[in-house]
This record gives C-alpha cells, sequence and structure tokens, in this order.
C-alpha cells in the first residue's frame, strides 16, 4: 500500500515537473484548458478550423491577444503614474519615481526607442514612426520573456506569429518610400545605371521581399534554439519520476535560463533595430531632398 501511494506520488510529481519546472522549454500551455484549444467544440478545435498545419499551435491565438490585453493594462498603469506627475506643481513634475514603477520603466522605453531612431531617422520621421517601433519592440519583448513563465508558450515562438509582424513592417517601410518619394522610391530599384536596370530592379526586388521571412525567421530561429538546448538540458537530468532527475531538470538548464535572458532581449532589439534600418532606408531619398533643399534656400 505504502509502495503504491509513492508511485502515485510520484507519477503527479514527474506530471507537474513535466507541465510546470521550466516553463520556457515545457508544450504545455495554460491556455490549452480553453475549450476549442486542445478539446474539440462542434466536433473541431480551433486549428482545425483554422486549417493549421499543425492543430495545436491555435495556443499561440489566445497567448497572443492575453499578452497583448497585459502590455495594454501596465501601459495604462504607467500613464497614470505620468499624469499624477504631470499634476505635481513645479520641477516636482520632471522627477522620476523613487522607486522601479512602471511609468519609470516605460519611459526608459521610449527614451531608448527614441535615442535608437534619432540615430537613423530625422524628428518628423521619428514622430511618425515611433508608435511602430516602439510597439514591436515591447510586444516582442514580452513575448520572448513570456516563456520563462510556467504554463506560457511565447508566440515568438511560432513562425506564422513572427511573419505577421515582420509582413506589418514590410508594408509600412514600402507604403513610407512610396508615400515620401513616389515613383522615385520604385526608380532606385533600378540602379544609378540604365542598361543594368533589369539586372538590379530583380535583385532589389528579391531583397524587399526576403525582408520579411529574413526578420521572422531570425526571431524564431534564436528562440526555438534557445528553447531546445534548455529542454536538451532539462532532459539530460534522467528521468522526472526519480528525485535525481528531478533535481538535474531543475539545476541543469538554470546557466541556458540566463543566455536566453539575453537572447530574449537583444532578439527584442534586433527587431526594432531592422525596422527602424528598413524604414530609413525607405525615406532616406525624401529626406536627403528636403536637406538639400533647405540648403539651397
Amino acid at each position: 500500500m505504502n509502495t503504491s501511494i509513492i508511485e502515485t506520488l510520484l507519477r503527479i510529481v514527474e506530471r507537474a515537473a513535466l507541465h510546470y519546472v521550466g516553463g520556457a522549454v515545457s508544450d504545455f500551455s495554460w491556455f490549452q484548458m480553453i475549450p476549442g484549444i486542445s478539446k474539440p467544440v462542434g466536433g473541431q478545435t480551433l486549428g482545425q478550423a483554422l486549417h493549421l498545419h499543425d492543430a495545436h499551435e491555435a495556443v499561440f491565438i489566445p497567448t497572443t491577444w492575453a499578452l497583448v490585453l497585459v502590455i495594454l493594462a501596465v501601459a495604462g498603469i504607467a500613464r497614470m503614474g505620468l499624469n499624477r506627475a504631470i499634476a505635481r506643481e513645479g520641477t516636482d513634475k520632471f522627477l522620476p519615481d523613487s522607486t522601479m514603477t512602471f511609468r519609470n520603466a516605460f519611459e526608459m522605453v521610449v527614451e531608448f526607442i527614441s535615442d535608437l531612431m534619432h540615430q537613423n531617422l530625422s524628428a518628423k520621421e521619428v514622430n511618425a514612426f515611433f508608435p511602430l517601433v516602439g510597439s514591436l519592440f515591447v510586444f516582442v519583448f514580452v513575448a520572448n520573456f513570456s516563456g520563462f513563465i510556467p504554463g506560457l508558450r511565447p508566440p515568438t515562438d511560432n513562425l506564422s506569429s513572427n511573419f505577421a509582424l515582420a509582413l506589418t513592417v514590410f508594408v509600412v517601410f514600402n507604403y513610407a518610400g512610396l508615400s515620401r518619394n513616389g515613383l522615385g522610391y520604385l526608380k532606385h530599384l533600378g540602379g544609378p545605371v540604365i542598361w543594368l536596370a533589369p539586372a538590379f530592379f530583380v535583385l532589389e526586388t528579391t531583397s524587399l521581399l526576403v525582408r520579411p521571412m529574413s526578420l521572422s525567421i531570425r526571431l524564431y530561429v534564436n528562440i526555438f534554439v534557445d528553447h531546445l538546448l534548455q529542454g536538451i538540458a532539462r532532459d539530460l537530468g534522467g528521468p522526472l519520476s526519480t528525485i535525481p532527475g528531478l533535481i538535474g531538470a531543475v539545476v541543469l538548464p538554470i546557466p541556458l535560463y540566463f543566455l536566453g535572458l539575453l537572447v530574449c532581449s537583444v532578439q527584442a532589439f534586433v527587431f526594432a533595430l531592422l525596422t527602424v534600418i528598413y524604414v530609413a532606408q525607405a525615406v532616406a531619398h525624401d529626406d536627403a531632398h528636403d536637406h538639400d533643399h533647405g540648403h539651397a534656400h
């Protein structure tokens, strides 16, 4: 009887460890409990209804919306803190909070992204594209780090989610180029020499079309490999049904968690930086024209 109880407890520990230890390397998600995600509703799951290649990837949809709601809620709290600061009298309104509040955190992010954009764009363009770049950075950053929460699968671990973000960037920077430079934006695809225009046009167009895939695949591969390495380290600990194996599954991935923190931060920065560079390249001709026009005056 005692042996049976011990075996039952070990099985419970094994399942709990598999699902909750090292959330960044587990395939379990709390959102699988939503009707229609894992268990069919009306004869099929959400993934089947959307004709996804892997029906289990439907879990990224509620995860993404949940993270968006969390970001909006935190941003709302930060805004209320900023409003309270603005309401102060004298120079006190310019002082940061004494502790690390949401307001301070968002002001640091805003200053960081603003400095990054001012290094590549004019002040006018920074004002125009800051909402996009700032939102992408915050979302990718939060999405990457959500993988460290037990029971969450980061949306950036899904290629479709990343491609949606990259496609948004693709549409925006091409629209920016066309709206700022008109047909001149298309003309630069032909290169500087007219007799080489066909070859340049093919190369430049291919380069433009590759950018969304490059953005999405780069982010996906880095997050996927990071989680894969953590999963391998966890499995090296041995069977989770044993105490040594459970301890090994917790201890061995710890060094890789620190690497994961770095990867998550860097990839959010790289995604934002490449977005700024693509926009800067698209509007560069317009900026140069304005500069020459102003210099002539």
